[in-house]
């Protein structure tokens, strides 16, 4: 169904570059002329998006073969793909192919160099991104985040119950745990505190996850401490996520402790493309 997804997404997007029609395209090149072309990746990148474009190249009845498995890290200038077919065709569909090839690169590249750092010093930590991502392009982006080596964390609202401050700002904690109770048995409740304190009041709830939304290293220290206490005492202990101002230049900080999941919206949101080129080759 991804697929499905990821043509419906590269089609919509060449209808808005194209509008009309490639007018200079049509107008320099020969109607029924044919070419082979090649997509270069100038930079070392993780590549993700190979598989979605080669269906979608193929349904425009150009001609498709793949020089790297997706997911593959590969090194700087060197060929992804090679096209062949009309050069109208070519030509028309090159910066749509592009743009998404460099966007979903980027968002793997970014989690790849991420979870391989955090690796080096906790083997045990997920690395997650969150539901800060582009309108309509939230599950590829998200599947890019996977390609990379993270979780995707959320697809959809309706994953499972996060009781975040709004709710409890509406309601309070003790009512919204209340009516949770409601939900299916096969949804996981996870809970956002922004406080050592709240943490101590929603933890007799018994969540699955608690998410420490904002805790500096020194307060995910004296937070676990807490966790640790009442785990004792009630025979329990949440997944312990860490979000909030988590970056690539602090995040050792943070997995240092005995955490289990780091969230952030930096791999999807400031993720940069990969640089990349459509080069048609000389006969």
């Amino acid at each position: 169904m991804l697929s499905l997804y990821a043509k419906k997404i590269l089609n919509e997007s060449l209808m808005n570059d194209v509008g009309y029609g490639d007018i200079t395209t049509e107008l320099i090149i020969p109607e029924e002329h044919r070419s082979k072309g090649e997509v270069v990746v100038k930079e070392d990148a993780v590549i993700c998006g190979v598989n979605f474009v080669s269906d979608f190249l193929r349904d425009h009845n150009l001609r498709c073969n793949l020089a790297v498995r997706e997911g593959e890290w590969t090194e700087r200038d060197r060929r992804i793909m090679e096209i062949e077919g009309n050069t109208r065709k070519i030509l028309t569909l090159e910066r749509t192919i592009l743009n998404f090839l460099m966007h979903l690169s980027g968002i793997a590249t970014k989690t790849y160099r991420v979870v391989k750092k955090v690796k080096e010093i906790n083997e045990r930590v997920k690395i997650a991104c969150t539901r800060k991502t582009l309108p309509l392009l939230s599950p590829l982006e998200k599947y890019a985040v996977v390609i990379g080596g993270g979780d995707s964390h959320r697809f959809r609202l309706d994953d499972m119950v996060m009781i975040k401050d709004n709710h409890i700002e509406v309601l309070g904690v003790e009512e919204c745990f209340k009516r949770i109770r409601r939900v299916s048995f096969t949804k996981k409740v996870e809970i956002e505190v922004d406080s050592i304190d709240m943490l101590r009041e929603v933890l007799p709830y018994k969540p699955d996850i608690v998410l420490l939304d904002n805790f500096t290293p020194k307060e995910v220290e004296e937070a676990l401490e807490v966790i640790e206490v009442f785990s004792i005492k009630l025979g329990y202990r949440p997944l312990v996520e860490v979000s909030g101002g988590i970056r690539e230049d602090n995040i050792l900080e943070y997995v240092k402790y005995d955490i289990d999941i780091i969230s952030m919206g930096c791999l999807i949101h400031s993720a940069p493309g990969v640089d990349m080129s459509l080069n048609i080759l000389k006969k």
